[in-house]
């Protein structure tokens, strides 16, 4: 028998109820803030994450599953949805000609780690990116959209974290100080921190060792640093956020783990995930557009991760797309009479099923249980020669006999009332 690649699930029925819960919500969050859906490949050539990650990132440096085509080019399978959103635009002018575009995606992502709770190899999110204005407004749009899908979906228990890591000219000073904090501990560092020190010290405060972590507790905050055009975005923000009354703290150290954010960081974080305690994640991002080539635009999203989401809401009671019928047949010309019927019920928007062989009623009735159908019709002898069926309501027993001409009309109404 073979098996699943470690890290890489199937996803069954039993879950697919909370997953098209899950996007759905977001779907509808997303609809309500006029972001309009885009597809983007799963595989990209590996410079699009190179030169918009940063070669710093774990992402880059360890994680992600590359190849190379028979030409010889390095491709990835897509380990983040923003860089491809953002190249994507660049190339489309009909776009990035606009003076502001907002995009949502939804699909899998791959990334070469040990996979834990929460942590898969594929693994699936929904995101969303706005282009085209630097106003703290669309920093706070970005934050509300994704606490109304979390929500929407019933994660009551989690903390929103925000910060301001500035844009490269208020960081310089910065990344000098924290170098001069990090310098004398070396020792205490974890390998890859020891090389972070020297090529990009902001990535220290997104390490997840223990021993790196407590030492983060001491180390020079940001916020010192800031220049007034970021403090007053940043201050922004947190009053948009006030305003409408979402909860959040702030963070000084939260820089996330992608090298292309400029002033506002955020997460949504909780408790019940283990040490992969982030659900979904963003921030600014005003210069990547350039880096890719386009003309300078400001640009804020986030992404969250279905998975992390599907987790938290394991306990809730989700109502699945349900099935409206379920028809019981004798077999022979009953069995005609009941696929005649089934196709006139899809036709008009009303699902339901049956299997052909020639079962008992018994073992039928056994099915539409199971599935949870809210009526089951019966066609036996009797009904077939007469052309009706006997409309049994499910939940109560309460059971008629009507004509199977006017079953769909039935139905129709019944299920609307």
């Amino acid at each position: 028998m073979l098996a699943n690649p470690p890290g890489i699930e199937d996803i069954f029925p039993d879950r697919i109820d909370r997953w098209n819960f899950v996007i759905g919500t977001a779907r509808r969050a997303f609809a309500a803030h006029n972001f309009r859906e885009i597809v983007i490949p799963v595989l990209e050539y590996t410079d699009v994450f190179v030169r918009g990650l940063g070669t710093d990132t774990d992402i880059v440096s360890k994680e992600m599953f590359t190849l190379e085509d028979r030409g010889g080019r390095s491709l990835t399978l897509r380990p983040e949805g923003t860089a491809s959103v953002v190249r994507a635009y660049v190339a489309n002018g009909e776009y990035n000609r606009l003076s502001s575009a907002k995009f949502f995606y939804c699909g899998p992502m791959f990334r070469a780690e040990r996979p834990q709770k929460g942590r898969l190899r594929q693994f699936n999110q929904f995101g969303a990116e706005f282009f085209g204005s630097s106003d703290p407004y669309y920093d706070y749009e970005s934050i509300a959209m994704m606490d109304m899908i979390a929500k929407g979906v019933g994660v009551a228990d989690y903390s929103l974290l925000v910060n301001s890591i500035g844009c490269p000219s208020c960081r310089v000073n910065y990344v000098k100080e924290l170098k001069n904090y990090y310098q004398g501990l070396t020792g205490q560092l974890c390998e890859d921190c020891v090389r972070r020190l020297q090529s990009n010290p902001l990535r220290l405060l997104d390490c997840k060792q223990e021993g790196c972590v407590a030492l983060k507790a001491g180390a020079p905050l940001i916020q010192d640093h800031l220049d007034e055009s970021c403090k007053t975005h940043h201050a922004a923000v947190k009053e948009y956020l006030s305003l409408n009354a979402i909860a959040f703290k702030e963070d000084p150290l939260l820089v996330r783990g992608l090298d292309y954010y400029t002033r506002t960081t955020f997460e949504f974080v909780t408790t019940r995930l283990g040490g992969q305690n982030a659900f979904a994640a963003g921030g600014r991002y005003d210069n990547l557009v350039e880096q890719f080539g386009g003309k300078p635009t400001p640009a804020v999203g986030f992404a969250a991760g279905i998975e992390r989401m599907l987790l938290l809401i394991e306990g809730q009671e989700i109502g699945g797309a349900p099935l409206h019928a379920y028809i019981v047949h004798s077999g022979g010309g009953a069995l005609a009479q009941a696929v005649r019927l089934a196709s006139s019920l899809r036709a008009a928007g009303i699902s339901c099923d049956l299997e052909p062989g020639s079962k008992g009623f018994k073992s039928q009735f056994r099915k539409a249980d199971r599935e949870r159908a809210s009526f089951t019709l019966v066609i036996g002898e009797e009904e077939s020669s007469s052309g009706t069926c006997t409309v049994k309501r499910m939940a109560t027993g309460e059971q008629e006999r009507i004509s199977q001409e006017k079953c769909v009309e039935f139905l129709t109404e019944t299920l609307h009332s």
